[in-house]
């Protein structure tokens, strides 16, 4: 049973949301959650497009065979009603919607929760572009929107990560995105490239957080046709409750790292353990994402509300304790396809670099050697290339101290009635980290890799030999040092 006196349920009630970014991880507990709690919302127009040979209506079938929406299903008859397929394509002009449904949506809709974007790291600077266009079309049709109460832009706390405090504001982007537009137009996909690096990016670590600074920028004036809104959250990972505990449907940042580590895939890491990791579970942020909303809807202020979501500063931990919780679960949950023992720890710059060549490369090169001689596909060295490279594009992150203010996120905390705060909740002040990650442990398993909730004992078994062969090779790498210097010094001396 959900609370009846919520006022962010009530704000809900008989509304209408155009959702981007369905098909993502959050996209899909946003619709879990207004669909179970929300259950009095009128209508959630999703836009999708056609991809990897499906068409938008395969895409929209497929999403609510998801196992988030389980407990949806179960618990209400009548929800598919309440959700419809906008078709169109976000790297498209107006998002390549149709005359028909623009019409649609302008009569018919309340709420705007923007959370579509390409969040690869290396992605080119011209795709990068489409996350800017996409917001910037957005908010030209918006306009046109009779009874539009909230747009929400859903960005990422890190979006003006060249900074070491951020704060709860919009700031002057890198380049006017009029500029950016005409450049990912009008230049040639490879001369982009090449001025990217120094002309573009500077001090920006990757194309993503780029493209997110500009598009918050287009919001500053937004407020003045409608209540608007932007929430940044951190690092997301697993849900803690809802849809299902520990649900998870990706392998991106520390997730597919964990993952990697686990498997003995990765075997260094370049990280700072006093870094702090702010981590949110992915319920508590759409949880923020609603609350904000409702407040903003309720509010009608002529400026653009930024609220920084990192999980509250007092709650936060270190890559060091995010390191260790997760060594913990490696132990305990060991994976049954594991590779190789799992004993990555963050380093230094240097460090991590003489690791990266001694266990990735060096093993890389070992592994496609054998497989080019019994007559197999290589393919070592090429994967270990693409880990490195996004565990490099990663490290910024483990790497950068960051203060962030949330003092509107702490405001809409403190607004909320008891009732919100059970049925939306986002404080982490009680989240107990070692359950947390357990539930995200368990998650992994379920979710990502199929392995059954408890670890064979064969699996203990070739996790207690990967690790004796480890140190063993270890051991016999030292000796050969060792050796080499001593025919090095008898040789001279």
């Amino acid at each position: 049973m959900t609370p009846d006196n919520s006022q962010i349920k009530l704000a809900f009630k008989n509304q209408t949301i155009f959702l981007t970014g369905a098909t993502g991880f959050v996209g899909k507990v946003m619709i879990a959650k207004l669909l179970t709690d929300c259950e009095d919302i009128k209508k959630i127009y999703m836009l999708l497009r056609s991809k990897k040979g499906k068409n938008s209506e395969q895409r929209f079938e497929e999403i609510f065979e998801q196992p988030c929406f389980e407990f949806l299903k179960s618990k209400s008859s009548n929800w598919k009603e309440k959700v419809s397929l906008v078709e169109g394509d976000c790297e498209e002009p107006l998002l390549g919607i149709s005359d028909d449904n623009l019409k649609m949506l302008k009569n018919e809709v309340n709420f705007v929760i923007h959370l579509a974007a390409n969040v690869r790291f290396d992605q080119s600077l011209k795709k990068a572009a489409n996350n800017v266009k996409c917001t910037a079309d957005l908010l030209e049709l918006s306009k046109g929107i009779a009874n539009l109460k909230c747009f929400v832009l859903v960005s990422t706390a890190y979006s003006n990560c060249i900074n070491s405090h951020i704060k709860e504001e919009i700031y002057d982007p890198p380049i006017q995105p009029e500029l950016l537009f005409s450049m990912a137009n009008g230049l040639d996909e490879s001369v982009l490239t090449n001025l990217t690096p120094a002309l573009l990016l500077k001090k920006w670590p990757n194309t993503y957080v780029y493209s997110k600074c500009i598009s918050e920028y287009l919001m500053k004036n937004a407020a003045k046709h409608f209540p608007a809104t932007i929430v940044r959250p951190s690092v997301v990972m697993n849900s803690v409750k809802e849809p299902e505990p520990g649900w998870i449907d990706n392998i991106y940042g520390p997730i597919g790292l964990s993952i990697g580590v686990a498997l003995g895939i990765i075997r260094t890491l370049h990280g700072d353990d006093k870094v702090s990791a702010h981590v949110v579970p992915v319920d508590y942020v759409c949880n923020c994402i609603l609350a904000a909303t409702w407040k903003t809807a309720k509010e009608k202020k002529s400026n653009t509300t930024v609220f920084n979501y990192i999980g509250f500063k007092r709650k936060q931990i270190n890559w060091g304790q995010f390191s260790s919780y997760m060594i913990s679960l490696y132990w305990r949950m060991p994976l049954q396809d594991l590779i190789w023992y799992s004993g990555a720890k963050n380093s230094g710059k240097l460090s991590n670099q003489i690791h990266t060549f001694l266990l990735h490369t060096i093993p890389a090169y070992l592994i496609d050697a054998f497989l080019y001689c019994i007559g197999k596909p290589t393919m070592a060295v090429k994967a270990y290339a693409k880990i490195d490279k996004v565990l490099k594009l990663i490290s910024y992150f483990s790497t950068h101290n960051f203060d962030f203010d949330e003092d509107n996120v702490q405001d809409l905390w403190t607004e909320m009635s008891e009732d919100d705060k059970m049925l939306f909740n986002f404080s982490m002040e009680k989240l107990q980290w070692k359950n947390y990650f357990e539930t995200c442990g368990l998650g992994f398993r379920r979710y990502i890799t199929k392995d059954p909730p408890i670890a064979s004992t064969r699996t203990y078994v070739k996790l207690f030999t990967f690790m004796i062969a480890h140190y063993l090779v270890i051991a016999i790498f030292y000796y050969l040092i060792y050796k080499f210097f001593m025919f090095f010094f008898n040789f001279f001396y």
